[in-house]
């Protein structure tokens, strides 16, 4: 029976595996079995198929909403059922199961410390090998939640060890930002891979702002959509810790052309 004086018990789904099919609710009716007093969260279902790039920021935008000791399944699968690991990263308190493809790299990169594990079913389990996110991963969610130790199902191995996306972290080098699009929003606002605690300070106290990458294009700094003039693309923090490229109520990434995964050379003239 669960504990009430333990603190609220918390899963957190995010996957690629929308709403038209049973998926989502399949893993759901799991986890009401195997952990009854848990409540389950959904972070997103719409990640674009087989995109852990946009995973990994769904999941590290979301990370420290989550109250400590949550556990959240981050099934953006493309390798299921081959030899792709099953791992869980320990981060703030936070534990997080998913597929070793990348999905992690931007929560690996916070700061502070983390452990992780290998929690790879073994060949014999489960004999359905497409979907890992209902047979296995919600399962063990609803185990780890319940106070089972990790070890229990894997070894510990080194948090260094596991697949980082190439491209995921930023670069700087003579004035120039190297970046990349993690995500385009419903409202095309365009998620760069720009941190807002390391580059709002560096982007603010810019002389000017040009996007020399698809396009030639001088953005605007700025502190609200509404700022912006018609038409002006800018560049500000965003509600999910990142810069982003926007333009005041029309799409930033139709008007520039960007779609996720798309590299962004930003030139930033020092005053």
């Amino acid at each position: 029976m669960h504990d009430a004086e333990a603190g609220p018990q918390v899963i957190g789904l995010l996957t690629d595996f929308g709403l038209i099919d049973p998926y989502v609710g399949q893993m759901k009716a799991v986890l009401a079995a195997l952990a009854p007093y848990a409540r389950v969260i959904d972070i997103s279902h719409h990640v674009t198929p087989h995109d852990p790039l946009q995973g990994a920021f769904f999941l590290v935008a979301s990370l420290r909403w989550f109250p400590k000791g949550s556990i959240i399944l981050a099934v953006v699968d493309p390798g299921v059922g081959t030899a792709r690991r099953v791992v869980l990263l320990d981060k703030d308190g936070r534990k997080i199961l998913a597929p070793d493809n990348g999905i992690l790299s931007q929560t690996i990169a916070l700061p502070g410390p983390a452990r992780a594990w290998d929690l790879t079913p073994s060949a014999e389990t489960p004999s359905v090998k497409t979907f890992h996110g209902r047979d296995v991963f919600a399962p063990l969610a609803a185990k780890l939640l319940s106070g089972d130790d990790p070890t229990k199902f894997g070894p510990e191995i080194s948090p260094s060890s596991l697949t980082s996306i190439v491209g995921t972290l930023p670069e700087k080098d003579n004035g120039c930002v190297k970046a990349r699009i993690l995500h385009v929003d419903r409202f095309g606002n365009a998620v760069l891979n720009l941190d807002i605690g390391s580059w709002r300070d560096i982007m603010a106290n810019a002389a000017a702002i040009a996007m020399v990458k698809p396009c030639e294009n001088k953005l605007d700094f700025t502190g609200t959509y509404a700022d912006l003039q018609p038409d002006a693309v800018g560049v500000l923090a965003g509600s999910q810790g990142y810069m982003e490229l926007a333009v005041n109520q029309n799409s930033a990434a139709k008007q520039l052309g960007l779609a996720v995964g798309d590299p962004v050379v930003l030139f930033l003239k020092t005053l």
